[in-house]
């Protein structure tokens, strides 16, 4: 398994999983992304590949050396619950050793998709993601802030979303 950055040949399959595995209202536009990654240095827009196959997007920001902000983080809906997300974040937890920090919809409110968000935030809390106990709202949604690491900070995750270009706003959980 590996984790590169987009080319001509992987583009189509990262929108494919990009569009079926998050709602409308969470996605930025592909142009966007895409400008964002080639103009923001540290931003990178990846596929997880397994024997030369598409399985997985990312859409990371760097923050610093070690740590990074996970934006999008998505496996195709036609290999899940086979590990391949598990093994694709250990390869992003040995290479942001400091750590990593993403959001993940507010659980609680009896959403729409409720057993959905509940089941992500347990795979996140089973790769060793722990809650900050922060919620962060922006794009129309409320998220949690899971991190590997103590060291990754509120202030670095606002840093991150600033380079996205990103409005949010942090509160206690």
């Amino acid at each position: 398994m590996e984790i590169i950055d987009v080319t001509p040949k992987t583009e189509a399959d990262w929108e494919r999983i990009y569009f079926e595995a998050f709602p409308e209202y969470e996605q930025r536009p592909v142009p966007e992304l895409v400008a964002t990654s080639d103009q923001q240095s540290g931003t990178r827009m990846q596929v997880v590949t397994d024997e030369d196959r598409v399985i997985g997007v990312l859409y990371l920001c760097e923050i610093g050396v070690d740590k990074a902000f996970v934006l999008y983080f998505a496996m195709d809906a036609k290999i899940q619950s086979k590990g391949y997300g598990s093994r694709a974040l250990a390869i992003l937890k040995e290479r942001y050793p400091k750590g990593l920090i993403l959001e993940a919809e507010k659980t609680g409110h009896q959403a729409e998709n409720e057993e959905q968000r509940v089941k992500r935030y347990a795979f996140y809390k089973r790769n060793g993601f722990e809650d900050k106990q922060l919620l962060s709202e922006n794009s129309g949604g409320i998220f949690h802030l899971l991190a590997t690491t103590e060291d990754v900070t509120a202030t670095e995750y606002l840093q991150a979303m600033q380079t996205l270009s990103i409005d949010a706003v942090i509160r206690r959980g």
